[in-house]
């Protein structure tokens, strides 16, 4: 490949647009601002053009285009991920955004997204059915790009990871063919795609199982700082107790311009055991507000939207611990008084229940146990405080590292490097990198957490 390029040439863009039946966006375009622009404000990157793709044909056409002219390509599904890998400078952007079309099939509970649809979307599409699968906690999160990291959510207790509840896969490979994988086509790229990433294809669509699923009980309840050490204790003991239906994640951060500690928690069984899990957060002292209460699955899988609107600056830290021991928690409560900014937070995030029972070798996602990550997400809009607020999660993530294993996850990476991304994976990571040779030799498929080819693997080894 060659070396990226600031803007394709004239004689290549008259060909681009040739070649596809979609728009195809340059630096002049009115839009190209607005399209090359992610979730993560920080990430200020210009594609050297933006194939706005609205088929799987416009997707073949474009990566063939690519591997004949030697271009580089990016690909943007839902935009979301913190380290902006969908958008490079000088590079093609092959952006699925347009194409968000989701079908549900309520009789036989399984749902088709395409590669640009998100969470949001989806779930919306589901509900009417009282259907639903494992997704985000952030409704404008890609349902591709989450699904293909393995894919945390409210539902993972009980229903395991997106990634888990995946029957079959679209995918464009890297010659630019149109090929199928699912547990008897190309079974061990379907494997390859549940927590391996973008590394083996354009997954064009997704064919996941949904579960029966109608009123849930959960929400929000907010405590002033001062009464953290209690109920982050208190989260622990019952997080460790947790039954396959409760989901809770707890946070540090401002509320109304105040210090607060939060509970966030999705109950997806019984009524009555819902409502007692709810309960089951209180303290002696009343809380600041209380959100918790019956509610359709949608609301609580938009309820912590305001929390991570698009544009603002962010960066991730993302240490993982096997337990939340006293001195791990008070290290935690004793940095969060130092939020560089109001929009930052720490995030406690428990993996439990059947996400951790799947066999390791069963899917590339190979992160199966219980475990807790500690999410330090500083957030900013003055671009002037991107250091101190980078200092800041390196510094926390620094101070855990007695308390964790070397753990990663795909999702939360950002800049971290390849040291990072093999640790995603452990003992999966010698097999992915088999099958990056097999699928994509050439490593045409590089902007992401990358896999790199076995042979080039060897070589940095």
């Amino acid at each position: 490949m060659k070396a990226p390029m600031d803007r394709l040439s004239g004689t290549q863009l008259a060909a681009l647009c040739r070649a596809v039946s979609c728009a195809v966006l340059d630096g002049e375009s009115p839009e190209y601002n607005r399209t090359r622009r992610v979730w993560n404000g920080q990430i200020d990157r210009r594609p050297a053009a933006i194939v706005r793709a609205t088929s799987i044909a416009d997707v073949m056409r474009t990566v063939r285009f690519c591997r004949e002219h030697g271009i580089k390509a990016s690909v943007r599904g839902g935009g979301h991920s913190a380290a902006g890998k969908a958008v490079a400078d000088g590079v093609l952007m092959i952006d699925l955004s347009l194409m968000r079309e989701i079908q549900v099939d309520g009789v036989r509970r399984r749902a088709v997204a395409l590669g640009g649809a998100t969470w949001g979307e989806f779930d919306r599409a589901c509900e009417s059915s009282k259907l639903a699968t494992t997704g985000g906690v952030i409704s404008s999160t890609g349902v591709a790009g989450l699904t293909l990291g393995g894919g945390m959510g409210w539902l993972m207790g009980k229903h395991g990871l997106s990634c888990d509840n995946v029957i079959s896969a679209d995918i464009v490979n890297a010659d630019g063919d149109h090929v199928s994988a699912n547990a008897t086509q190309n079974e061990d790229l379907f494997w390859a795609i549940r927590g391996g990433g973008g590394n083996f294809g354009i997954v064009s669509a997704l064919e996941f199982q949904l579960h029966d699923l109608d009123v849930v009980h959960g929400g929000v309840m907010l405590y002033p700082r001062p009464l953290a050490w209690d109920l982050l204790r208190q989260y622990r003991d019952i997080t460790q107790q947790a039954p396959d239906e409760l989901t809770a994640y707890a946070a540090l951060l401002f509320g109304h311009g105040h210090p607060m500690v939060a509970v966030a928690l999705c109950h997806s069984g019984e009524a009555e055991a819902g409502a007692a899990a709810c309960k089951q957060f209180q303290l002696a002292t009343s809380p600041v507000a209380d959100m918790t209460g019956a509610k359709r699955y949608t609301e609580i899988q938009t309820m912590l939207d305001f929390t991570a609107p698009a544009g603002r600056h962010y960066y991730f830290k993302c240490p993982f611990l096997r337990e939340l021991k006293d001195d791990a928690l008070k290290t935690i409560i004793d940095y969060a008084e130092t939020l560089p900014t109001e929009n930052s937070q720490i995030i406690l995030e428990h993996m439990h229940g059947s996400a951790s029972r799947v066999p390791a070798i069963q899917t590339a996602f190979g992160l199966r146990r219980v475990h807790y990550s500690v999410n330090i997400i500083p957030a900013w809009d003055d671009p002037a405080d991107a250091q101190k607020c980078i200092d800041w999660a390196r510094g926390l993530a620094s101070l855990l590292e007695p308390f964790g294993a070397s753990d990663s996850y795909v999702n939360y990476l950002g800049e971290d490097g390849s040291s990072a991304v093999r640790a995603s994976y452990g003992a999966n990571y010698a097999r992915l990198a088999q099958l990056k040779m097999k699928y994509d030799p050439e490593n045409f498929f590089c902007f992401n957490q990358n896999i790199a080819p076995e042979n080039q693997a060897r070589v940095r080894d």
